[in-house]
């Protein structure tokens, strides 16, 4: 098992995502299933997503969403009442408890690997503190390992760089074509997401970046209408980052020496 966690600040995107809607609002037939609602009287998308925002205005939390996707390892089969537990012993873990906070869970059916989607309402019903944030990484990988002890799952590797995860069979060219480009892209030197964005677009593939304060938090795509993560063509949207920025600094390098071979006298003897 491995945990991704994201915070945002609109429970709106963050759940009708989370039931399986497109950006324009109409429902993949099929790719969700609402396992668990915690003090939430609302069933529809739309009904949980304002209980939620409305409970979080409350509080002066300016990010409350939490949303974190717990993935099994292929070939891996929990059941539906396994997930819940999951999810359930995560949010505990985690310091949400569910006596206190708001939480929701679907199940998605559009990859081959089990996996859940978490969200909960950092802004707790008892007016306490906001759910911390710091360290998620590390709490993640800790609680991964506890739950998968505890109930007999396996644990997810993080892939590197560049290796490649399962996906579904129409989505096996987009993986190749925008795998293939990055990397192409990468070796002539793009060094921001702006214009990695333009390199990719030359080649017909559409990027869906998500920034924060210039760099990437988020990276998916889509090649001939197929949409593909980030992480499923082997970059993480911080594994992209890091190299863009290693290329800013082989570029600026190579500008100062130019720079510096222009200015600097010549010695006489």
């Amino acid at each position: 098992m491995i945990a991704k966690t994201s915070i945002g600040s609109d429970f709106h995107g963050a759940i009708h995502y989370g039931a399986g809607y497109r950006l324009d609002g109409t429902i993949i037939k099929g790719k969700a299933e609402l396992l668990l609602l915690n003090n939430i009287v609302s069933q529809d998308p739309k009904g949980i997503a304002d209980e939620m925002q409305q409970e979080a205005a409350y509080g002066r939390c300016k990010k409350p969403v939490w949303h974190t996707s717990l993935n099994w390892k292929p070939g891996e089969y929990p059941t539906r009442e396994q997930m819940i537990v999951a999810a359930k012993s995560y949010c505990q873990k985690m310091g949400a408890d569910p006596t206190d906070h708001q939480i929701v869970v679907y199940q998605h059916h559009d990859q081959p690997h089990r996996h859940i989607h978490i969200y909960i309402n950092r802004v707790p019903t008892d007016g306490g503190t906001a759910l911390a944030t710091s360290h998620n990484y590390a709490r993640n990988e800790r609680i991964c390992r506890e739950i998968c002890q505890e109930l007999s799952f396996a644990r997810v590797e993080r892939l590197k760089e560049g290796q490649l995860r399962q996906v579904t069979p129409n989505q096996l060219e987009a993986q190749q074509v925008v795998q293939l480009a990055i990397r192409e892209a990468l070796k002539e030197k793009s060094h921001n997401p702006v214009d990695m964005e333009r390199r990719l677009k030359e080649k017909g593939i559409e990027c869906r970046y998500q920034l924060e304060g210039g760099k990437l938090k988020y990276s998916s795509y889509c090649y001939q209408g197929v949409p593909i993560k980030g992480q499923d063509v082997g970059f993480t949207a911080k594994q992209l980052q890091t190299r863009l920025d290693k290329n800013l600094l082989m570029v600026e390098d190579s500008k100062t020496k130019i720079t510096e071979s222009v200015v600097r006298p010549k010695l006489g003897r």
